[in-house]
């Protein structure tokens, strides 16, 4: 009788042994099945983070410095017209003495609508302010009506809204009949026309605070 004990204990044992095998390989086939796809979708997010990013850095780069002034004036070379103008209340201005808001307009070569002549508003001070090659001006505004190479990395009119969202991303505020992106004081308006660029305003402003209040301000 002890011995059939014994052998039924030894059975017993060896079951349990494979029992707890059987299991430990479940759960490794488990892991196996389900790891790998967890570490795509990590890693798919992760690579959105990082696109998204680079498309935020694209627009803040833009806003800081949408195109070289003295280099573009050159270009441009005897082609313009200058005039003083006035400030308005939302243009950043740093309250220098003595300062002024010059306009310098470029028009195309044939254009047919006098108020879509592509013009820069810079604010201009000290000794240089009348002087059209001034190093010390502070780009305020510039607009644009007609599609031109010399403006740079700012050539937009034409881009379509997908265009514009690939390079600049999809955080912007929308008007009647645009987009408007910013960033700190600096605000991109662009008018789209059959979801195209059709014109578009950069402006630096003296405020951060820019809602659709102040876009229906600035482009009534």
């Amino acid at each position: 009788m002890k011995k059939v004990l014994k052998i039924l204990l030894i059975l017993a044992s060896i079951g349990a042994i494979f029992l707890i095998g059987f299991l430990i390989l479940g759960i490794i086939a488990v892991q196996d099945k389900y790891e790998p796809e967890q570490f795509e979708n990590k890693t798919k997010i992760v690579e959105n983070q990082q696109t998204e990013s680079i498309i935020n850095t694209n627009l803040i780069v833009f806003l800081e410095n949408p195109i070289d002034l003295q280099d573009f004036k050159k270009k441009k070379g005897m082609r313009f017209t200058t005039s003083v103008t006035n400030g308005t209340e939302y243009y950043f201005n740093p309250k220098i003495k003595d300062s002024l808001f010059y306009v310098y307009y470029y028009p195309a070569e044939k254009f047919e609508d006098s108020r879509e002549i592509d013009q820069i508003i810079v604010f201009k001070h000290g000794e240089n302010k009348h002087r059209y090659e001034d190093q010390t001006e502070t780009l305020i505004e510039f607009r644009v009506f007609n599609k031109d190479s010399d403006l740079g990395k700012a050539n937009l009119i034409g881009l379509s809204k997908t265009e514009l969202e690939s390079e600049f991303g999809n955080d912007y505020l929308i008007f009647d009949n645009g987009i408007a992106y910013s960033h700190k004081n600096k605000v991109l308006i662009l008018e789209m026309d059959s979801s195209k660029a059709k014109s578009f305003r950069y402006i630096k402003l003296n405020t951060e605070k820019i809602d659709n209040d102040l876009i229906g301000q600035i482009i009534k």
